[in-house]
C-alpha cells in the first residue's frame, strides 16, 4: 500500500470516536409496568417522548404511543430495540375508552395518570425535564397511578 493512503487510514482510525454517538449506541429493550389501577376497565395510554416539545399532553409528538388492557390493577408495555437516549413517559388510565383525559371543575383530572420518576407535581402536570430518564441498556421503569 502507498504511503498516500495508508496516511489516510491512519487519520481515520485515529480520529473515530472511542464510543459510538448516543444516536448510534444500541440500547436495549424497556419495560414499563404501570400499577395502582383501580379498576380493569378501560385501556393504560402511554406516550413515550424523546424531546421536551408536546411532553406530556400532545401525544402526535411523542417518540412512540401505545394501549394496552388492564389485569389485576397492572398494565406492561416493551419497547423491544429502543435506541439509546433521554426519554421521558406519560401515561393515562383511560376508563371510558375516548382516547383522551377527561377532567373536572377547573381541568383536575377524573381519570388516573403518572410519569416516568413520579415527578411532584404543582398547579399541572411536570417538565419534560423532570420526568426524564436515560436509557442505555435493557431496563425497566415503574409508574404508580394517581387519582
Amino acid at each position: 500500500m502507498n504511503s498516500f493512503l495508508c496516511n489516510i487510514l491512519f487519520f481515520f482510525i485515529s480520529v473515530a470516536p472511542a464510543h459510538p454517538p448516543q444516536s448510534l449506541q444500541q440500547g436495549g429493550k424497556l419495560t414499563v409496568e404501570i400499577t395502582g389501577l383501580h379498576n380493569n376497565k378501560g385501556y393504560v395510554l402511554l406516550s413515550l417522548f424523546s424531546q421536551k416539545e408536546g411532553f406530556p399532553s400532545h401525544p402526535d409528538k411523542a417518540y412512540a404511543n401505545d394501549r394496552t388492557s388492564i389485569k389485576d390493577g397492572k398494565a406492561f408495555f416493551e419497547f423491544k430495540s429502543l435506541p439509546a437516549g433521554t426519554y421521558a413517559i406519560a401515561v393515562l388510565h383511560d376508563e371510558n375508552e375516548n382516547l383522551k383525559m377527561d377532567t373536572k371543575f377547573l381541568g383536575l383530572p377524573k381519570e388516573g395518570y403518572g410519569f416516568s420518576q413520579d415527578p411532584t407535581l404543582v398547579f399541572g402536570p411536570p417538565s419534560f425535564k423532570n420526568a426524564s430518564f436515560q436509557h442505555n441498556a435493557t431496563q425497566l421503569i415503574r409508574i404508580a397511578i394517581k387519582y
